[in-house]
């Protein structure tokens, strides 16, 4: 796992040309690198530009650091949430001249994602609030790759530029133009996609459905029958299902959580008294699905989220860990 090092040094490493992050609330884990301290380097680190999309900006902390990079030339622009436009951390950001666009659509602008230098992408669960730095459980990744910068920076511009939000196939299939959603760089295999222009649910139940030997889920909101009742399937043909929900929601008669428990999963809810915000599918050990994505109707139909598929054994040995973390913890 690397150590805390700025993006720049990151570009020079020709070996590992990623890194994964994990909140730690209310522990102390050696080793774990956090999201806000991974995507404050990229900032200091940036050359060029930062172009991100994202649901809430609420961190002080880290508006400053979009102001500083501002300061010194770098390029910002941001896509934010119209619910969420107000607030000391963005209007500073506003007032500092960072441009700032909010979506005009009846879902939500709920990515978390960012482009830095045309080369790099973060992008996970992490909100830019204290809560996700210090309170919630939380992932992100950064990853080196201008193939895969290029398509987030496809979907960023749709947003920013052409202020089309929820964009849906039926409304003009602006994904096709986008050409590719796959890309190999070293050691990684990827796949972005984007909600809903591409039907992020059916993607993820084709995943589900190859899967050989495991699933496991950390999930913050879980309300999509079909998801579920597709793991509760495969749990039945012998496949080990296992997975954590968010506390918060779980009881409820959308969630999928006791139906999962009467079907004899041995799904848990999470001991955060926070919140555990992963949106997380870890499958046959060397698989991760991961993003803004949460697995309900409202994520399929009607709000901008991204899913980022990631095939790296060592990658999902760190998200196996985390679910570990959370599923063993009493």
């Amino acid at each position: 796992m690397f150590t805390l090092i700025t993006i720049s040094a990151i570009a020079a490493d020709h070996v590992k040309t990623w890194q994964v992050y994990f909140t730690t609330p209310d522990t102390k884990i050696r080793g774990i690198v956090k999201p806000d301290e991974g995507l404050i380097n990229a900032l200091k680190g940036a050359q060029e530009s930062v172009y991100g999309a994202f649901y809430d900006i609420s961190s002080i902390t880290i508006a400053d650091e979009f102001i500083a990079a501002h300061n010194r030339g770098i390029k910002i622009a941001i896509v934010t949430e119209k619910d969420n436009y107000s607030g000391k951390a963005l209007t500073a950001m506003i007032e500092a001249g960072i441009p700032v666009v909010k979506d005009n659509s009846p879902g939500l602008m709920h990515n978390k994602f960012a482009v830095i230098d045309k080369e790099f992408v973060f992008t996970g669960s992490f909100n830019l609030t204290d809560n996700c730095r210090v309170k919630n459980n939380n992932n992100a990744v950064l990853i080196k790759s201008a193939e895969l910068a290029h398509i987030y920076l496809d979907e960023f511009r749709e947003m920013f530029y052409d202020k089309i939000f929820a964009n849906r196939k039926e409304y003009g299939a602006f994904s096709f133009f986008r050409g590719k959603n796959s890309v190999k760089t070293g050691d990684l295999m990827l796949k972005a996609f984007f909600s809903p222009e591409d039907d992020v649910e059916k993607i993820i139940c084709s995943n589900i459905s190859k899967a050989e030997h495991s699933i496991r889920f950390m999930a913050f909101s879980f309300t999509s029958p079909a998801v579920s009742e597709l793991m509760i399937e495969k749990f039945h043909k012998g496949i080990e299902v296992s997975g954590v929900f968010e506390r918060k929601g779980a009881y409820t008669k959308h969630s999928e959580f006791i139906k999962m428990k009467l079907e004899g999963l041995p799904v848990k809810v999470d001991r955060n008294r926070f919140q555990m915000h992963h949106k997380v599918i870890i499958i046959d050990d060397y698989r991760v699905i991961t993003g803004s994505y949460n697995f309900s109707r409202n994520a399929a139909l009607r709000n901008d989220e991204n899913i980022l598929i990631i095939d790296n054994r060592e990658i999902a040995k760190q998200y196996i860990d985390e679910y570990n973390r959370l599923y063993l913890k009493r």
